[in-house]
């Protein structure tokens, strides 16, 4: 069992994301990837996790943010506006789930297991110096580690 349980809660939304997501439709990378990011794409970034409890038992409050990404430029026959939006709806759309948490274990995740997993705050922003669209979903989840098979 490890208790790195920010990276495989991060793998197990990339996993539920690339098996709900048109294909080729946006690229879907962890946070600190190696892989070189092309746009557009989402970023699953676990960066925040505390007790649910007061005492540590293993079960942890996992904040992660869902960055999705995209060119402020036009994309075939969409504006760039119009593009951002299909992304961020399609993003959206995947993890508005009664119950997610269940969606994501029945991918049989490694190393975790949720007990809950919501959409949470939504934000958006331009970052000018790349022109890009930036859409942060919070997703909240509460989960635990599990043993690797």
């Amino acid at each position: 069992m490890s208790w790195s349980i920010e990276e495989y809660a991060e793998d197990a939304v990339v996993a539920y994301l690339n098996s709900k997501l048109t294909t080729n439709l946006l690229a879907v990378y962890t946070a600190w990837t190696d892989t070189e990011i092309k746009y557009p794409c989402v970023v699953v970034h676990a960066g925040e996790s505390s007790n649910v409890t007061g005492q540590f038992n293993g079960v942890r409050r996992v904040t992660m943010s869902l960055a999705v990404m995209s060119e402020v430029i036009t994309q075939g026959v969409l504006s760039a506006r119009v593009a951002n939006r299909t992304y961020r709806d399609a993003v959206i759309d995947a993890l508005a789930q009664t119950n997610l948490e269940a969606d994501i274990n029945a991918l049989s995740p490694a190393g975790v297991v949720f007990s809950h997993a919501e959409v949470g705050d939504i934000t958006r922003s331009v970052e000018d110096n790349k022109r890009m669209f930036v859409s942060e979903i919070t997703l909240n989840c509460i989960a635990a580690p599990k043993a690797i098979t």
